[in-house]
């Protein structure tokens, strides 16, 4: 008797566990259709399509000149001697062969004060050697400090001008100084220093 009763238990568990999935599974939302005009009223979702190369933008080739430069000390003290370097590189287009080196080339090195008008200083020149760089001396004589140099190089490869930028900071840690001809003073909120 208590086996009888303990079979029809486990039935009517597993029928309503049963009843359960069936119901939790018609409650769910179905995926949504989606139809195609195209393939005459066929299901599209299943068909791979080919990419057409006439629709798609070229991907675009790796320059065949490079140009670079970087400063042999980003934080020189006021009156320290730096040296910007300039590297030239031939590539590949196709990038199946490494860069090789632009010896000989004439290169163009520039200063922008950012700001620090009391910085002057000529365009310098140099010519890159046989591994395609070329080191350019600067004697700095900034007296202004922690006021951003910006360097532009320009470098001239079959007819093309191809230019670079990169900086330095005469001593960073010391606070902006004044700059020629400032009389006014700072005031809080506007960033002061220039009387504006």
């Amino acid at each position: 008797m208590i086996r009888v009763q303990a079979r029809r238990l486990g039935l009517l568990f597993t029928s309503l566990f049963l009843i359960g999935i069936a119901v939790v599974a018609c409650a769910a939302p179905a995926a949504p259709a989606t139809s195609s005009s195209s393939n005459n009223g066929n299901n599209a979702n299943n068909v791979f399509h080919t990419p057409d190369p006439n629709q798609q933008s070229p991907t675009p080739t790796f320059p065949g000149f490079t140009v670079g430069a970087w400063p042999s000390n980003y934080s020189p003290g006021n009156n320290d001697n730096i040296t910007i370097y300039v590297i030239c590189r031939i590539q590949d287009p196709t990038m199946q062969t490494p860069p090789k080196p632009a010896p000989g080339l004439h290169v163009i090195v520039s200063f922008t004060p950012a700001g620090n008008a009391a910085f002057n200083q000529s365009p310098l020149t140099g010519t890159t050697g046989s591994d395609g760089i070329a080191a350019v001396p600067l004697q700095l004589s900034d007296p202004t400090s922690g006021v951003p140099i910006i360097v532009q190089v320009s470098v001239t490869y079959q007819g093309v001008t191809y230019t670079a930028e990169t900086f330095f900071t005469p001593n960073p840690q010391a606070k902006p100084t004044p700059t020629a001809g400032s009389t006014g003073t700072a005031t809080p909120g506007n960033g002061g220093g220039n009387g504006h």
